[in-house]
């Protein structure tokens, strides 16, 4: 338990920080996943170690298109390379699908109920950048702990 309560610190600081200020602090990710990595290495040993780095190049390749078609900031980017750290190159995956998911139905509410549905299904025909931005840390914490939780990877 002691290895999952940093990275479930890691989500519950993000989503607060990425809500308020758009921001995900470096510092608190460069921590969390060396930790993760140590972790991974010296209590669960050298597969472990290799699939936390498994997990952390895929989660960053995930949304390196994403974060250069400016969808999403810098900073999930490498918040989905540390969850990766964690959970693993299989996890990792399956976060991704959640989180977009989640972050998709969260969308489609937001746009809903600010009234700005039309706005957005014309600039997405029309192939248009959307000016429309939510912070995108809460879509990856719950994808994250969903994948966690449906496969049974930990016990709560």
């Amino acid at each position: 338990m002691l290895v999952w309560f940093p990275f479930f610190v890691l989500l519950l600081v993000s989503c607060i920080t990425d809500f308020f200020y758009r921001k995900i602090s470096n510092m608190l990710l460069l921590v969390i996943g060396t930790y993760g990595l140590l972790a991974s290495l010296f209590e669960m040993g050298n597969l472990v170690f290799i699939d936390s780095v498994l997990g952390l190049i895929i989660g960053l390749l995930i949304f390196i298109f994403p974060y250069y078609k400016s969808w999403i900031g810098a900073g999930d980017v490498k918040l989905m390379g540390v969850i990766g750290i964690y959970l693993g190159p299989a996890l990792t995956m399956l976060t991704s699908v959640y989180s977009m998911l989640v972050g998709g139905l969260i969308a489609l509410i937001y746009l809903l109920t600010q009234g700005y549905l039309k706005e957005s299904f014309r600039s997405l025909v029309n192939f248009e950048s959307s000016h429309r931005q939510m912070p995108y840390a809460a879509s990856l914490s719950i994808g994250a702990v969903l994948a966690v939780l449906t496969t049974h990877n930990i016990q709560l």
